[in-house]
């Protein structure tokens, strides 16, 4: 087995943050009386604020600085949503934990086992592109790790070695001389091997198994044996929920709906990852938009606040996420929030076949009913789902009857076999105009007889003719046979 390991460094901060641009950021932990930071971000980093590190220390170096405390359960939340998008790359995803330990927050990772994957994606080059290609859209700080086991994976990640090494012998060559450091161990271990004179993880991996599990503890033995494939590592696999449904929480509140933006396009992005992974589309989504009430201060119970939801719904099934961005940005534009977000669901819980599983290279048909069904999507989420409407055909014979008023995101009825109807315009007459003529107009067609509506109290007799005007469109016009009056209902453009 090949597994692929994509290491999260960032992931406390990102959990909570998706962008804060021109602003120093970290993410701290409190123990004891201190306060200490265990994640920056890039503006914080210039002004050396590192982890870890005294928060006080680094107040004084960046008074400006923005603290968030940090979450597992958002990091752990954050990995879910990320498995359930790596899942269209792999059919056997690991689903790494968020640590306990604040200072082990750094490791956070999860697993693809992609050596069946491999030919599908056209090789080991294709696929990384791809993979390498989403997973910035989901704007994530990564590390990739290519190795025959799982912590070989995460070791190679961890110390940005990007060659994919196959077998374990290769394996311990490459990560001899690394220093133990690198190693997924407690800290207060690797302290006691530094002390001993145990400095790299060569050095480590030659030792006796038992002299070890004397020494320390079991658990490091086991943890070598899994490095090197020794001892199976039984961690379960990842499954992919039926229903999706996927939260995310933030430390302060989000005012505007522009702001918004920056972690929906990350959301957006795993959801259609995950459509991809099931080859699946939806035709509607549901968003809710988390805010705090007055008397709202539990920050575990924030998706339940007063919400909003935005149910988001296209002509035709979707998978793309530029495009459910757009409608989303339509639909934030037009929507007035009560208060600031502390959190976003998006949820979807009904699926079907994308509207185009294939493309003719030969015309552009297909390429135009995506761009007519997006035009529609967008019309209503700018205009509202009552202010756009489609038709639909009725079994009725009554020219003004034979049509309803649909929903655009409405399924299309089953084909029906088209019957010989003679020629109809384009154009309808709200209401049937009595034609101000002294004598009957000159007729060119021969008449069509309708005797319909009985059933319905609105009973009509009426022969209708196509008139032939000089200047002007054609007429389409009846006679009325119970008063023998004539009126003009339709023209053709």
């Amino acid at each position: 087995m090949l597994w692929l390991c994509i290491s999260l460094p960032q992931l406390p901060l990102e959990a909570l943050q998706d962008e804060a641009p021109g602003t120093a950021v970290v993410v701290t932990y409190c123990k004891g009386n201190s306060r200490w930071v265990i994640c920056s971000n890039p503006v914080a980093q210039r002004a050396n604020i590192q982890a870890p590190m005294n928060y006080t220390l680094a107040l004084a170096l960046q008074p400006q600085l923005t603290a968030l405390n940090r979450s597992p359960r958002a990091e752990q939340t954050a990995l879910q949503r990320l498995a359930g998008w790596a899942y269209q790359f792999s059919s056997t995803v690991i689903l790494g934990l968020a640590p306990d330990e604040p200072h082990q927050a750094h490791l956070a990772c999860l697993w693809l086992e992609i050596g069946a994957s491999l030919t599908l994606f056209g090789g080991f080059r294709q696929f990384m592109t791809r993979l390498e290609t989403q997973l910035q859209q989901l704007r994530y700080t990564y590390q990739l790790g290519v190795g025959p086991t799982l912590e070989g994976a995460a070791l190679l990640a961890r110390a940005g070695i990007r060659l994919a090494i196959h077998t374990p012998h290769a394996l311990f060559t490459r990560i001899r001389a690394l220093p133990i450091g690198k190693l997924a161990l407690e800290p207060r271990i690797g302290s006691q091997l530094h002390i001993t004179g145990v400095r790299t993880i060569g050095a480590l991996l030659e030792l006796p198994r038992a002299a070890l599990a004397r020494r320390f503890e079991p658990a490091v033995s086991h943890f070598l044996d899994r490095l090197m494939g020794t001892a199976a590592d039984v961690r379960p696999a990842f499954q992919l929920p039926k229903r999706y449904s996927a939260c995310q929480e933030f430390e302060f509140e989000i005012v505007g709906s522009e702001a918004l933006l920056f972690p929906l396009r990350r959301m957006l992005h795993e959801f259609a990852g995950y459509l991809r992974a099931r080859d699946t589309a939806v035709q509607n989504f549901t968003l809710t938009l988390g805010h705090r009430t007055p008397g709202h201060r539990q920050r575990q119970n924030q998706c339940q606040a007063t919400v909003t939801n935005l149910s988001v719904g296209m002509a035709a099934p979707e998978r793309h996420p530029e495009r459910f961005l757009t409608l989303v940005r339509e639909r934030l534009e037009r929507t007035e929030l009560p208060a600031g977000t502390i959190s976003l669901t998006l949820s979807a819980d009904r699926f079907a076949s994308p509207s185009a599983l294939q493309t003719d290279l030969l015309n552009r048909t297909q390429q135009q009913t995506e761009e007519f069904s997006h035009t529609l999507d967008r019309l209503v989420a700018r205009l509202g789902a009552d202010n756009v409407h489609g038709l639909r055909p009725r079994a009725d014979h009554r020219p003004e009857m034979s049509w309803a008023s649909t929903s655009v995101t409405a399924r299309p009825a089953s084909s029906i076999t088209p019957a010989a109807w003679p020629e109809r315009p384009l154009w309808l007459l709200p209401e049937p105009r009595p034609l101000q003529r002294s004598v009957p107009p000159d007729v060119t067609s021969a008449p069509e007889r309708i005797e319909a509506g009985w059933w319905d109290g609105t009973d009509v007799q009426r022969d209708y003719y196509i008139v032939r005007t000089s200047q002007g469109p054609d007429l389409w016009v009846y006679q009325d046979l119970r008063d023998q009056h004539w009126y003009l209902h339709g023209f053709w453009s």
